[in-house]
C-alpha cells in the first residue's frame, strides 16, 4: 500500500509538471491543426513541449507500475495532485508567488482526499481482467461520450468548445488509465504473455490517439475551462470503470459513504478552485504569444 501510494504521487508530480509545459506550448499553436497529426509536429519542434512529452511517458511508467500493485480507486483520486504541481510550475513560468487563497485549494484538495480513503477504504488491489463483453461495453459508453464531445465542441463557441473538448480529453485519459491497469497486471504474466496479448498494443494506439486529443485541448488556450473539466472527469470516469469492469469495491457503511462522497466532493470543489487560476493559462496576457 506505501509504494502504490508513493508511486501514485511520484506519477501525479510527474504528469502535472508535463501539463503545465504542454499546455503552456499548446496555446500557442496553429488552431487549424486541432485534432489533427500535424499539430504534434508543430509541437514536436519545441523544447519544453517534448520535455513535457518525456514527463508524460515518465509518469504513465510510474502510474503503470502503481496501478498493477493497487487499484484504480487508491491510484487514480492521488494523481489529481498533479493540478497542484502543474500550478506551481505555472507559477516558476509566470514568475509569480501563489497565493493564500491558493495554498488553502491546495490543503482542501489533500484534506479532502484522507477525509475519502480514510472513509471508503477502497479495494487496495484488484486484477484488471474483465470479459470481452464487459470491456465492449465500456468501450462503447466511453467512446460514445468522446465522440459525441468533439463533433459537437467543434461546432460550438470557444466557451463551449473547451468544455466539451476538456471532457473528451478526461474521457481519453481515463481510458488510458484504465487500459495500464490491465497492461500492467499482464507484465506480471511474463514478457511473452504481454506482448501476445492485446493490451500494448491497444494502449500504444490509444496513446497517440490521446496525445491528440489532449494537446488539442491545450491548444484553446482556455485552461481555466479544460483543466477543471479534465481534472474531474478523468478519475471520475476511471473509478467507474474500475468499479464497474475489475469489481474494485470500496468498504461502504451509511456514514463511510457520506464521509466518502463529502471527501471526494470537497477535494473535486477544491481542484475546480485551482484548475481555474489564472497562473495555469499562462499565455493570456503575458506576451508568450
Amino acid at each position: 500500500m506505501v509504494a502504490v501510494v508513493l508511486l501514485s504521487l511520484l506519477a501525479a508530480t510527474v504528469f502535472g509538471t508535463s501539463v503545465a509545459l504542454q499546455s503552456y506550448e499548446a496555446g500557442t499553436t496553429d488552431s487549424r491543426s486541432s485534432l489533427r497529426p500535424s499539430l504534434l509536429i508543430d509541437l514536436a519542434q519545441r523544447p519544453l513541449w517534448l520535455i513535457g512529452l518525456v514527463g508524460d511517458i515518465g509518469g504513465f511508467a510510474l502510474q503503470t507500475a502503481a496501478l498493477a500493485l493497487g487499484s484504480l480507486l487508491i491510484v487514480q483520486p492521488i494523481l489529481t495532485l498533479g493540478l497542484v504541481a502543474a500550478l506551481m510550475v505555472s507559477a516558476r513560468l509566470t514568475k509569480r508567488r501563489l497565493t493564500g487563497w491558493e495554498w488553502r485549494a491546495v490543503g482542501g484538495v489533500v484534506v479532502g482526499l484522507i477525509v475519502f480513503y480514510l472513509a471508503a477504504q477502497p479495494t487496495p488491489h484488484s486484477e484488471g481482467v474483465a470479459s470481452a463483453a464487459a470491456w465492449a461495453t465500456a468501450a462503447a459508453i466511453v467512446g460514445a461520450i468522446l465522440m459525441i464531445s468533439l463533433s459537437v465542441g467543434r461546432r460550438r463557441d470557444l466557451t463551449a468548445r473547451a468544455v466539451l473538448f476538456g471532457l473528451a480529453a478526461g474521457c481519453a485519459e481515463a481510458v488510458m488509465a484504465v487500459i495500464s491497469k490491465a497492461f500492467g497486471d499482464r507484465l506480471g504474466d511474463g514478457v511473452w504473455h504481454t506482448f501476445t496479448s492485446w493490451e500494448p498494443y491497444v494502449l500504444i494506439v490509444w496513446g497517440i490517439v490521446t496525445l491528440i486529443i489532449v494537446q488539442s485541448a491545450y491548444q484553446l488556450d482556455r485552461s481555466t475551462v479544460t483543466l477543471p473539466v479534465i481534472t474531474v472527469a478523468e478519475p471520475v470516469i476511471a473509478m467507474t470503470v474500475g468499479l464497474a469492469l475489475f469489481r474494485e469495491r470500496p468498504q461502504l457503511g451509511v456514514a463511510s459513504i457520506v464521509l466518502a462522497v463529502a471527501g471526494l466532493g470537497w477535494t473535486l470543489r477544491s481542484l475546480v478552485v485551482l484548475a481555474r487560476d489564472p497562473a495555469l493559462s499562462p499565455t493570456v496576457g503575458d506576451g508568450h504569444r
